[in-house]
């Protein structure tokens, strides 16, 4: 049909069941999302996917204090749950610093994939940190794509080197491996099964 053309006139019975079908949807979908944070407030749960971008860490910073809030059980441990491939560095170290000035535990749990900037939230889990055995984690070196005058890029790669510092540093303290080993091993993607990353020290439980 054109939208030129004349529409046929829909009944008026038609029309009140259309409109309580629609409000039927909006009532579900709210009592849903209702439901689900009542869910999460009692078990405790974040969920971080996604890509890490420049407005992930606010938002994660206001769900953790609501949920600090609203809870029942105001000392049990905090679970983080992740399915992430990765983002931002500085975002990554804003949650960890924030996760880490919390007086409750946060356990880290990977379902799905932990890769990049997720993969060190993982491992910086300050209770239990565990993965589903099928899940995936991958570390890598910081990526880049630079342009501009030669002492900007210069500047921006001696950053870029010792936030890497940084990394391979927290991934010594929290693992078995040391720096040295993190460093020569992520000159490439790095990808590592759950046995693996238990054998190394990663993570703590597969679940």
């Amino acid at each position: 049909m054109s939208i030129y053309e004349e529409r046929p006139e829909v009944p008026i019975e038609q029309q009140e069941q259309q409109v309580q079908s629609k409000k039927s949807i909006g009532d579900y979908e709210s009592l849903h999302n209702q439901i689900g944070t009542q869910l999460d407030y009692e078990d405790s749960v974040i969920f971080l996917t996604d890509e890490i971008e420049s407005h992930t860490l606010t938002d994660f910073i206001i769900r953790m204090r609501s949920l600090l809030q609203h809870r029942k059980d105001k000392t049990s441990p905090i679970n983080l749950m992740i399915n992430s491939p990765g983002g931002d560095i500085y975002e990554m170290f804003g949650i960890i610093d924030y996760i880490e000035s919390l007086d409750v535990k946060v356990n880290t749990i990977c379902r799905g994939r932990a890769f990049s900037a997720a993969a060190i939230i993982l491992v910086c889990g300050t209770g239990n940190r565990m993965m589903s055995k099928r899940s995936t984690v991958m570390f890598h070196q910081s990526s880049s794509f630079l342009g501009g005058k030669m002492s900007d890029i210069t500047a921006y790669l001696d950053n870029v080197k010792s936030l890497e510092t940084i990394i391979y540093g927290m991934l010594a303290e929290k693992t078995k491996k040391n720096a040295e080993w993190w460093k020569n091993k992520m000159r490439n993607d790095l990808f590592m099964t759950s046995d693996e990353l238990m054998e190394i020290g990663v993570i703590d439980r597969i679940i």
